[in-house]
């Protein structure tokens, strides 16, 4: 876009657009060539007359031109120009969390969880300083930001982190007061009290960067579904997995972190930012593992390579494309103004219809805002295709990144005599071109799979898709129907078929998956003990038997004795040597006789004759 002077301020480039304001990169000049590069969020024109979005965009201002901190993006002024007020901070070189997640995620990797950590670390830094940030006479402000997401959370390519637009933050001395029953914020990143519209304190802030930290580590959209109402009950619900369950990389000892600060009751959460921040670094302390400011600058620098390669060549920042992730003023709401619709601008231009609808985060108060500007520009974009004279089939890349196809026919002196002919030849070429945008386009939709319990592999018409578990969203699939296969270990396999539509996406589940029943073991219980009657003789016979110890009586002596069983039998007579065996008891009734070897008698003393005297 052409620069455009705004005050002192001259817009470089359009970085967001929404349905209350529109951001722009914006560069400052000052004397004896002093250049400074910041933002600048301006209102849009129709809600110049608006009072109470005036109101709260002035709230917005004012809390944050309060907040100083190396985590927080800084106010440098607030003003107005013409029938518009602005808001100027701070330019952060880097991107947002979200198109940073996007952005490795093409590339096949993922943010590494320890820098996972460093950026909820310092993020949670930011947000304990505004949490407990109090006035000059000491007294708490009571800021909560209330709008915690990916794209509010920044990270340069220098390795920092920065909290962004605390446009809906709310603070306890705040002039506009939040209307009951309003749900301002993102609903997939709201927590449970803050989505039932009850009071919510700095503890709904980390809920919300738990999401975050969630997502980031599992690789998947947590509360997000299909409609506002579904993810609503999700997030009242509040039935999150272990993420070590959804994705095998999150070591299971992590697990605990997460759940506390995704806790459903406020008061199970951590008590503040800065004792999730503390969690988060005593993990890292105690597994030894290194998150500096220099590796995350090293992986940011690693996957915008080619981004910083162009700014190194061009000698200037470059700006990707504006598009739906970018949308910083999500959240906000703008009240119809009672004077009626916004006055015609003096360009005669018709009324921007920029809004928020089409992000997938957007709460449906986003989406009832005025819509002009994008709407119009995305009429433009998706005109069906003109055909005209003289052109030729051709692919042009959008400035959205999308690639769209154009096709033309070359009709050259037809022959008027016989126009019937051109019209079915432009019948058969149209039907072709039909069919081969559908296919250009890739025609089929998407499937979004939820298992009850989470974490199962997926396989769709017997081949398995690498790398997903649920809850998932599979890979476009032609429409029709599919035969889907969930697996997971300790539990039964499950097969369903699934009706995938011709285009967009459908959602699915929970299928219940049944635990295998646990093999249950079989014992070979032995026989019972059989006993037989025994007949303990010895020669001489009366010779006293005992058994194990214990005398049973004179011999010949009848017991009961197990087969099988080895006894030790004594026998003792008077006159004979004691006789020990050990006796190994048949099978059947028997009886075992033992001699007794008779003790050899002391030779007789003869007596002696008196003397004679």
């Amino acid at each position: 876009m052409p620069v455009e002077s705004y005050g002192e301020y001259e817009l470089i480039k359009k970085l967001a657009s929404g349905g209350m304001a529109s951001i722009y990169l914006a560069r400052q000049k000052g004397l004896e060539g002093f250049e400074k590069l910041l933002v600048v969020k301006r209102i849009l024109p129709h809600l110049a007359e608006n009072d109470e979005f005036i109101k709260m965009f002035l709230d917005e201002a004012r809390i944050a031109a309060r907040l100083n901190h190396p985590n927080i993006v800084q106010i440098f002024n607030l003003g107005a120009q013409g029938d518009s007020y602005f808001i100027a901070m701070e330019y952060i070189h880097g991107e947002d969390v979200r198109r940073a997640w996007k952005r490795a995620d093409a590339q096949g990797k993922a943010i590494p969880i320890p820098l996972v950590c460093r950026v909820v670390m310092e993020a949670a830094a930011g947000l304990d300083y505004a949490h407990k940030k109090a006035d000059a006479s000491g007294k708490p402000l009571g800021i909560v930001h209330r709008d915690i997401s990916p794209q509010n959370i920044l990270v340069t390519f220098e390795g920092g982190v920065k909290v962004v637009d605390f446009g809906i933050a709310k603070a306890a001395d705040q002039a506009t007061v939040t209307k009951s029953g309003v749900l301002k914020g993102k609903y997939s990143y709201m927590s449970p009290e803050q989505a039932a519209g009850q009071k919510i304190d700095r503890r709904s802030d980390i809920f919300a960067l738990g999401i975050v930290m969630y997502e980031l580590i599992t690789g998947t959209r947590l509360f997000k579904r299909l409609t506002d109402i579904q993810t609503l009950n999700a997030v009242a619900d509040c039935e999150v997995a272990p993420p070590s369950e959804v994705n095998a990389r999150v070591p299971k000892d992590f697990d605990a972190i997460v759940m506390k600060a995704l806790a459903k009751n406020p008061d199970d959460r951590y008590p503040d930012a800065a004792a999730l921040r503390a969690a988060l670094e005593d993990y890292l302390l105690q597994r030894k593992l290194s998150a500096s400011a220099i590796q995350l600058a090293a992986f940011m620098k690693d996957i915008y390579a080619d981004r910083l390669k162009r700014e190194a060549e061009e000698g200037q920042v470059v700006i990707d494309d504006l598009d739906k992730s970018r949308n910083l003023d999500e959240g906000m709401k703008a009240t119809p103004s009672p004077r009626g619709p916004a006055k015609a601008t003096g360009s005669g231009a018709k009324p921007s219809r920029a809004d928020a609808s089409d992000d997938p985060d957007a709460t449906r108060a986003d989406r009832s805002g005025e819509r002009r500007e994008r709407d119009r520009e995305r009429e433009q974009r998706e005109a069906p295709p003109i055909i005209e004279p003289p052109e030729t089939s051709f692919e042009r890349e959008r400035t959205t990144g999308r690639t769209e196809s154009v096709a033309s026919i070359t009709m050259a002196n037809p022959n008027a005599r016989f126009p019937w002919v051109w019209a079915v030849l432009l019948g058969v070429v149209g039907a072709a071109l039909g069919a081969w945008l559908v296919l250009r386009s890739g025609g089929g939709g998407f499937v979004r799979v939820v298992t009850d319990p989470p974490g199962a592999q997926v396989a769709v018409d017997g081949a398995p898709v690498p790398d997903v578990v649920t809850p998932c969203t599979l890979p476009k699939l032609p429409g029709g129907n599919h035969a889907v296969t969930f697996t997971k270990k300790g539990f039964e396999k499950l097969e369903t078929s699934v009706t995938v539509p011709d285009r967009g996406e459908l959602a699915i589940g929970p299928f219940k998956l049944r635990e295998v029943a646990p093999l249950t073991p079989v014992v070979v219980k032995p026989p019972p003990p059989r006993s037989v009657s025994f007949v303990v003789k010895s020669t001489p016979p009366g010779a006293v038997a005992s058994l194990h110890g214990t005398k049973i009586g004179a011999t010949p002596v009848t017991v009961e004795l197990t087969v099988g069983d080895k006894v030790p039998v004594k026998l003792e007579l008077p006159g004979y040597r004691e006789r020990e065996e050990v006796l190994t008891v048949p099978e059947q009734d028997g009886e075992q006789s033992y001699t007794l070897e008779k003790l050899d008698e002391p030779p007789k003393k003869k007596k002696s004759k008196p003397k004679e005297p």
